[in-house]
């Protein structure tokens, strides 16, 4: 087996090329069922956010990665070659490896922030729910999950809740020159614009109004908020009057194009609007940005917002990389039990091979035997089984872990008499190749 992830995040690719490889939460499903039709595939995961879009597969051998590759580009509607130097490979041990610093925080845009950890919960749970993910996936996240809360109890590296909305804050106050009593409409009731909109009113913002498609959740946002429900027949009306406008939907269009807006200022009486655009796909038109009397920033734009609040954090990044380094350490002994298996199921399937062979043989002088004494020696003999494998077994998976794991695997394959082809091919944990990105 080959375990792999290919993916881009906001260290690697520009949001404009995100936003065309991004999942929304009611799309996955069909992707991944798109992606297991490919016949290289044998489980896939995908975690899907604003800042990362990351495949995670076990495959037969290297053809897989064609196929995630071909897949990718199917979803975006783009030549592999105009997007290929965005992505970064991680094979084996450092699949592993990345998707416990995943969830650890650690490759977010704000160091350890808490929300990435729920978006893996969610990517596995889409995955297993699909049964697009298997034996090596299903450990693999679990695992991950382990790693993510282990990094936020043992270390202090999510102390003080801090998130995109911090940065949302940071970049309105320059922007606004405060946000005292100033008013802001959320369109979105998802997780980042409740983030976000609790700390906008904690930082000072006197009305909160939310638009959503759905209008149930935006009303029960509007209720955490002590805000209001905006319907989007008067989203108009309301951006004629608000200071600040956040984007955090999941649509695939934008929400609000230039001509829109632009006919929004005109009514605004020279006063300028802050549009936030934290969704990928993006909810406001980029275009936008040229209107006069607008200032229009996307996730992107928050970088520069969020350093001095990781700063603190980073003291931590050591303390968790232990952590990662630890499980991963774990993830990889249980891997390499996977390659005992096989050699297992081959001694065990030729030692019963043997007790059928003399069972046949010796049923005939057996006659004169009762059913239940036959049953009995019947049970001897497969007890008998049982105790001359147990050892060998227990011993073949301490083998697997380790360092003579495959010279001492070997030796056993000779002395039970297993020929390769009895065996499967071993996982391929360890790649020898160096990781692209």
């Amino acid at each position: 087996m080959h375990l792999f992830v290919i993916g881009l995040s906001h260290k690697t690719a520009p949001v404009y090329v995100r936003e065309k490889l991004a999942f929304p939460e009611g799309c996955l499903p069909d992707a991944l069922c798109s992606l297991k039709e490919y016949s290289e595939i044998m489980e896939c995961c995908i975690l899907s956010t604003c800042n990362r879009t990351e495949v995670y597969a076990v495959t037969e051998g290297r053809g897989g990665e064609d196929a995630v590759l071909e897949f990718l580009s199917d979803v975006c509607g783009m030549a592999g070659s105009e997007f290929a130097s965005m992505l970064y490979v991680r094979r084996g041990h450092k699949a592993v490896e990345h998707l416990f610093g995943v969830a650890a925080g650690l490759d977010s845009m704000i160091i350890g922030e808490d929300q990435i950890l729920g978006q893996v919960k969610d990517a596995f749970r889409c995955g297993v729910k699909c049964k697009s993910t298997g034996t090596v996936l299903n450990e693999l996240f679990k695992h991950a999950i382990t790693t993510g809360k282990r990094a936020r109890s043992e270390t202090d590296i999510s102390k003080g809740a801090l998130s995109v909305g911090c940065a949302v804050v940071a970049l309105a106050e320059t922007v606004l020159s405060g946000l005292d009593g100033r008013s802001v409409l959320i369109i979105g009731a998802g997780k980042m614009a409740e983030i976000t909109a609790r700390h906008l009113r904690s930082a000072g913002v006197l009305d909160v109004a939310v638009a959503n498609r759905t209008h149930s959740r935006a009303v029960k946002l509007a209720e955490k908020l002590n805000g209001r429900v905006v319907s989007f027949a008067s989203l108009d009306d309301e951006l004629v009057n608000a200071d600040m406008v956040v984007g955090s939907t999941g649509a695939s269009e934008h929400i609000l194009d230039r001509s829109r807006i632009e006919k929004i200022c005109g009514m605004r009486g020279g006063r300028r609007l802050l549009l936030v655009d934290i969704a990928v796909p993006r909810d406001f038109d980029p275009e936008a940005a040229s209107v006069p009397g607008v200032h229009l920033y996307g996730i992107d734009d928050l970088q520069n917002y969020v350093e001095c609040y990781s700063a603190e954090r980073a003291k931590e990044v050591e303390k968790v990389r232990d952590i990662v380094a630890e499980e991963t350490h774990k993830f990889n002994e249980w891997m390499r039990t996977l390659e005992s298996v096989p050699l297992i199921k081959a001694i065990r399937a030729k030692l019963e091979g043997i007790r059928d062979a003399e069972w046949e043989r010796v049923l005939t002088k057996l006659s004169h035997l009762s059913e239940s004494d036959l049953n009995a020696v019947r049970m001897a003999m497969q007890s008998l089984i049982n105790r001359i494998s147990h050892h060998p077994i227990v011993t073949l998976k301490e083998y697997a872990v380790s360092d003579e794991g495959t010279e001492k695997m070997a030796i056993a394959k000779e002395l039970f008499g297993i020929d390769d082809e009895e065996v499967l091919p071993k996982a391929d944990l360890d790649d020898k190749r160096p990781a692209d990105g």
